[in-house]
């Protein structure tokens, strides 16, 4: 690893977890070409982007996930 590698990693890690999530998905974003890209990646692309508004407009309920799995058991054993 060259010393401006490493102060790119040291760097990146001092952003918080959204500015973080951006610049790793702009990086691995760069690793496929563009003719890679398909209406899978797309479709899947815009799923989580409207996830995420949901999300952080409010408009879904956040379930702890053992709270999910014990609903989950429950509904599958009535």
């Amino acid at each position: 690893m060259t010393p401006d590698t490493a102060t790119l990693i040291r760097d990146g890690l001092a952003l918080d977890a959204d500015q973080r999530a951006v610049v790793a998905n702009a990086l691995l974003e760069s690793l496929h070409d563009a003719d890679d890209t398909n209406d899978v990646d797309a479709a899947w692309r815009a799923e989580a982007t409207r996830r995420l508004a949901e999300v952080r407009a409010g408009a879904v309920e956040l379930v702890d996930a053992d709270e999910h799995y014990a609903r989950l058991r429950a509904s599958l054993a009535g």
